[in-house]
């Protein structure tokens, strides 16, 4: 079971991404999905 991220509110206020998906907020998760798909997530781009 996942747990709640305790900073999501806080890191969706910087997140510069425009894609509506789950991971929105929650980085650790969000990080981990890109690399596994060798993409490079927006907040890395900036």
């Amino acid at each position: 079971m996942k747990k709640e991220c305790v900073n999501k509110e806080e890191n969706l206020k910087n997140c510069p991404c425009t894609w509506k998906c789950e991971r929105k907020g929650i980085c650790c998760e969000c990080i981990a999905y890109h690399r596994k798909h060798e993409e490079l997530p927006a907040c890395l781009r900036v």
